[in-house]
């Protein structure tokens, strides 16, 4: 009956027959395949479920509540009910509909949504469960778009961006507040008229304005109001521009003025780039070619190298700090942004006031464990984060992820990376060993245990890259 089925999807419908057994049911139905999606905590699926809010311990609770709980304490024999058939029948369509070799743990929970009136469908609405968006969200897991395995150009990546832009598939930007932002229209320094907001950072908003006389685009970051009234954050924005200004390597977004507005906040400006976050072609495309995947590596190690050669770390890297802009032939060319929390290794002694003892910045998700100790940093710091990206790019998943800031911080510290050929994946690329190592390697806890430089990174990827391509 599962030899269409995924191993991750076997799994799943294992977890489902155990938690019948402990609810004590006679027959295990689509509430229970729900259970087991969810007490398996790394698919995809469960992922998305914990982000809405709905766990494994409420959904349990509701099913008890809805079905009751069995007394008879004996072993079923692990029939399907009629509606949990129905349902993985429904999951071979939805697999073949979307052309997946396999049912996975994604057309289960696609197929839960299709079957009306399921217990499972009961439990969810029961849970607040926002279906439509739950279920673009599953659709864009495995979108059948133009950016197919070894096949990538500039018009395909070009698409995918307009695509974005235009609502039609999901984006990270999609989470920014839709309330209209106040600065819409303002002009700052009598020639940046601001247009829209890209993005919003620790320290500030990142708008795209309109030189009145060049009459073209640049990107400006303006100090959040509620820092700017502190003297002390002034000074750090200051240091980001004195530090993102030294660097001028190509993968790196160029900074090339910074000043104060008449309110007092500060502002720096770059260079507005056209392109494609990393953390949206992670978000819909998961059939990237490898070599596509450790070009984007290696450029993000030259770039880290120039500024770790500067004394500039980053403090932030992230998928969404990361863009693949359209240059020449290249549809993937890097460019790293927002070196807002960027640290100068040779600080002065005002530099190190102003970074004071145990202060933590960046994203939990990607911070070091150093970093989530509040611990002084390094490049190896940087190197660990890269290894987080390298491992949600090639997985759709980051490393850790906790139940909470404080949790995930925790799994930074002590808890090891599952490796990624035991992670379920949506991608049907096949990772070699020798990357698998390259990031295991960079995602070591012990920072002396790391590569000592994004050099010796870019070195092994560029060995896998050339065998690859033979």
């Amino acid at each position: 009956m599962f030899n269409q089925f995924s191993d991750s999807a076997i799994k799943v419908i294992q977890l489902a027959q155990q938690e019948t057994i402990e609810c004590g049911h006679a027959v295990t139905g689509t509430e229970h395949i729900l259970l087991g999606i969810l007490a398996d905590e790394t698919c995809r699926p469960s992922v998305i479920l914990k982000s809405m809010g709905i766990t494994f311990k409420k959904a349990r609770e509701e099913v008890i509540r809805i079905m009751g709980r069995g007394g008879t304490g004996s072993h079923p024999d692990f029939s399907f009910s009629p509606r949990a058939k129905s349902l993985l029948k429904i999951a071979r369509e939805e697999a073949d509909e979307q052309k997946a070799p396999l049912v996975d743990t994604t057309h289960l929970l696609l197929s839960m949504l299709k079957m009306p009136r399921c217990t499972a469908q009961k439990v969810l609405h029961a849970l607040d469960l926002d279906r439509e968006f739950l279920q673009q969200r599953l659709k864009n897991i495995n979108p059948q778009s133009a950016l197919l395995a070894g096949s990538e150009t500039t018009d395909q990546l070009s698409e995918l961006h307009s695509r974005i832009r235009q609502g039609k598939i999901e984006s990270h930007d999609q989470e920014l507040p839709p309330e209209p932002d106040p600065m819409i229209g303002y002009i700052i320094d009598r020639k940046y008229q601001i247009e829209s907001v890209i993005g919003h950072g620790g320290m500030g908003v990142v708008y795209k304005v309109r030189h009145l006389v060049l009459d073209r685009y640049f990107a400006i970051k303006v100090l959040h109001p509620y820092l700017a009234s502190d003297s002390r954050n002034k000074r750090r924005f200051q240091r980001e521009a004195q530090a993102a200004s030294r660097l001028t390597h190509p993968n790196l977004a160029t900074v090339f003025d910074w000043d104060v507005m008449e309110d007092g906040r500060p502002y720096l400006v770059m260079y507005y780039i056209e392109g494609v976050k990393l953390s949206d072609l992670i978000l819909n495309n998961h059939s990237v070619p490898i070599a596509i995947w450790l070009s984007i590596f290696t450029q993000i190690c030259d770039a880290l190298s120039h500024a770790h050669n500067q004394g500039v770390i980053h403090r932030d890297l992230k998928p969404s700090n990361i863009i693949l802009s359209k240059t020449g032939d290249t549809a993937h060319f890097v460019k790293i942004v927002d070196f807002g929390i960027a640290k100068l290794l040779q600080e002065s002694s005002e530099a190190r006031d102003l970074t004071q003892a145990g202060e933590v910045f960046g994203s939990p998700l990607y911070m070091s464990p150093e970093q989530c100790l509040g611990q002084n940093l390094d490049i190896r710091s940087d190197i660990y984060s890269l290894g987080c990206v390298m491992y949600e790019a090639l997985t759709g998943l980051p490393p850790f992820f906790g139940s909470s800031v404080y949790d995930t911080m925790n799994k930074q510290i002590v808890e090891p990376a599952r490796r990624i050929k035991d992670v379920e994946r949506s991608s049907f690329v096949e990772i070699p060993d020798d990357l698998e190592l390259v990031v295991m390697r960079c995602l070591e806890k012990d920072r002396d245990k790391r590569y000592e430089s994004m050099l010796k990174v870019r070195i092994d990827l560029e060995r896998i890259l050339s065998t690859i391509r033979g």
